[in-house]
């Protein structure tokens, strides 16, 4: 090979590990060929790491037909690798799985193994919508508390409890708070009853048979010799296990082990994550680590400011000469001055100084949808098109509305510069029914798919009628037959809702749908649990005031350390510019609460004074 050459014979994913070669850290996980782990902090390179070196596994390491599984936290996290992956000439397939822990347990272990393991469940195995799991929680709660009982008090302990407490014949069931374990059983025991599995049941009953059965760990290894994880540290403790089941069981044949995860960017901690399992991993004689320190994203401020706000040095260093911004704004009128602020002079200034190269590049990020609900009025006002992402938004980020996203691209672009790729948003549509088990019907269902695209129009129809043809022409009938895909029928019909007469999108076009989905013309509204993984020019913290960060319920210093590694995760987003709005009181349904600026803004601002001294 010709380093620095292109020859167009060479790999892409060859290409690519040639820009890892400069630095040490990634190209020793490149190289590596035992168990790996890399300690990646922001902006050092750790998806480019990950995708090139399973593009090198999948050429030259697995032969065929066994293959590398891929799994990572969330489905906008799989949509990433799947985006980078088809760049490097790897797409998912039979022998190549990118998907999310619960996906590749329900599609790889429990729907295969379920009966053949003794599991209770039915065949063909349904999940859950969201009302069926309401109803069957609030009997559940009826049947183990009492029928005066409010479900809603106790989803969120029953779900964190069912997460961490794993085993049910283990002594400490019932030890930690008998109540949330009676109600778990009696919320399983209605589900089953019913026929039906929900959400968390995937990795607890796939867990559960890889546990219990050897032959089902030798299927798995025998299918998948290679497990490539990413944002291990939050993916929880039935993923440590099912990797510790796999890759690490005494007497036993192993998977191979190649892992990334940054402790310091856990933030899921409300989901079951547990950013210690990564370090207990890493330190595990027989798994190599590095730590990946350099920063390509990041000016060197931003990294300082954000040390500064997780409370400790990591030494991580900026690759870029400039040192960047960092801006504090006190807006005293509260959270609707400082939306106006961002939206009129904040995000303007951004674009004519050069900061932001497009709008696209600007994001605005604030914790809760209540914040969302400010800036996004603010926004609309100032005439600004902006991309919202939380629980408020004009309809739900689903895997289903994600890919309609881009058939909605697709079609208003016609394979013009920036278009979606055709083969991956084929790919997706399959991936929507497992019941396509022969290359005829999926050949089937692809040539309906291509046609019915081509036939749907342009990007200036109204998107409506276009959601309505595709829905009828093919998209309903291909979900229908798919039981796992319930949820995202309902999905579909409230899309559809939402474009009725005084719907949020009844005057919305097909490019204006599929400009969701990310472009430079929107500006980017979003959680900043929403932003993890993500980049942008300029970051604009909104609402950083004290009781919204940390909130006014997280008062001691356990529960203000994952506040602290979000308001981290926010501030490393950004390449050039920080700015933190805040007001020093906020509006609550008690009256205004004068708590002052964010503690972790005030500890900021403080060490900049000193060292700026």
């Amino acid at each position: 090979m010709l380093w620095g050459s292109y020859d167009m014979a060479v790999p892409p994913y060859q290409l690519a590990a040639q820009q890892l070669a400069s630095n040490e850290e990634q190209w020793a996980a490149y190289e590596s060929i035992g168990n790996f782990v890399a300690l990646a902090g922001p902006g050092s390179g750790k998806t480019k790491v990950l995708t090139t070196k399973l593009a090198r596994i999948v050429n030259e390491d697995v032969e065929e037909p066994r293959g590398v599984a891929c799994v990572t936290y969330s489905n906008e996290c799989a949509r990433e690798l799947k985006r980078r992956l088809a760049a490097l000439g790897v797409q998912p397939s039979r022998r190549v799985f990118v998907g999310t822990v619960h996906s590749f347990c329900f599609q790889h272990i429990v729907r295969p193994f379920a009966g053949l393991g003794g599991l209770d469940v039915n065949s063909p195995i349904r999940v859950a919508t969201d009302h069926e799991q309401d109803t069957c929680f609030g009997k559940g709660v009826a049947n183990a508390i009492s029928i005066d009982e409010n479900p809603y008090n106790w989803r969120f302990t029953c779900s964190n409890y069912r997460r961490l407490h794993l085993d049910r014949e283990a002594e400490d069931w019932y030890g930690s708070d008998k109540r949330a374990a009676r109600i778990i059983e009696e919320y399983e025991k209605q589900l089953r009853t019913l026929g039906l599995i929900d959400y968390d049941d995937m990795v607890l009953l796939g867990l559960r048979l890889i546990e219990k059965h050897e032959w089902v760990r030798r299927a798995l290894r025998a299918k998948f010799p290679v497990l490539v994880v990413d944002e291990y540290q939050d993916l929880g403790v039935p993923l440590h296990r099912l990797v510790i089941s796999l890759c690490f069981r005494d007497g036993e044949a192993h998977s191979r082990l190649f892992a990334v995860g940054d402790p310091d960017q856990s933030i899921y901690g409300f989901t079951g994550a547990r950013p210690g399992l990564l370090k207990e991993l890493s330190a595990r004689a027989d798994v190599e680590s590095v730590t990946l320190r350099l920063n390509y994203r990041s000016r060197q401020d931003i990294i300082s400011a954000s040390e500064i706000a997780l409370g400790e040095s990591r030494g991580y260093e900026s690759a870029n000469d400039d040192v960047g911004v960092i801006d504090f704004h006190h807006r005293k009128g509260g959270l609707a001055d400082q939306a106006q602020f961002i939206a009129d002079t904040l995000v303007p200034a951004a674009l004519e100084s050069g900061a932001a190269s497009s709008l696209g590049e600007i994001a605005v990020l604030y914790r809760t949808k209540n914040e969302g609900d400010v800036i996004a009025e603010a926004t609309a006002s100032a005439r600004l098109e902006f991309v919202r992402i939380d629980n408020n938004a004009a309809y739900p980020k689903t895997p289903l509305t994600r890919w309609l996203e881009e058939c909605a691209t697709w079609c208003s672009l016609r394979g013009q510069s920036g278009s979606p790729s055709l083969r991956a948003i084929i790919s997706d549509y399959l991936g929507f029914n497992h019941t396509l088990a022969s290359e005829r019907r999926r050949l089937d269902a692809m040539h309906e798919l291509v046609a019915c695209l081509r036939n749907l129009g342009n990007g200036d129809i109204q998107f409506h009628s276009w959601l309505a043809a595709f829905s009828d022409s093919c998209l309903r009938s291909h979900l229908s037959v798919d039981p796992t895909m319930q949820q995202e029928i309902k999905t579909l019909d409230t899309l559809l809702a939402a474009c009725e007469s005084d719907g949020k999108l009844e005057d919305w076009t097909v490019a204006r749908f599929g400009g969701q989905g990310g472009t430079p013309d929107h500006l980017n509204l979003m959680t900043l649990h929403s932003s993890k993984g993500l980049e942008f020019d300029v970051v604009i913290l909104f609402g950083m005031d004290q009781g919204i960060i940390p909130s006014y319920r997280e008062t001691s210093s356990e529960s203000k350390r994952e506040p602290r590694r979000l308001f981290y995760v926010g501030l490393t987003r950004a390449r050039h510019e920080v700015h933190m709005t805040f007001s020093g009181w906020r509006d609550t349904p008690w009256g205004k609460k004068r708590d002052g600026v964010s503690e972790f803004v005030i500890e900021l601002r403080k060490k900049f004074a000193e060292e700026s001294q």
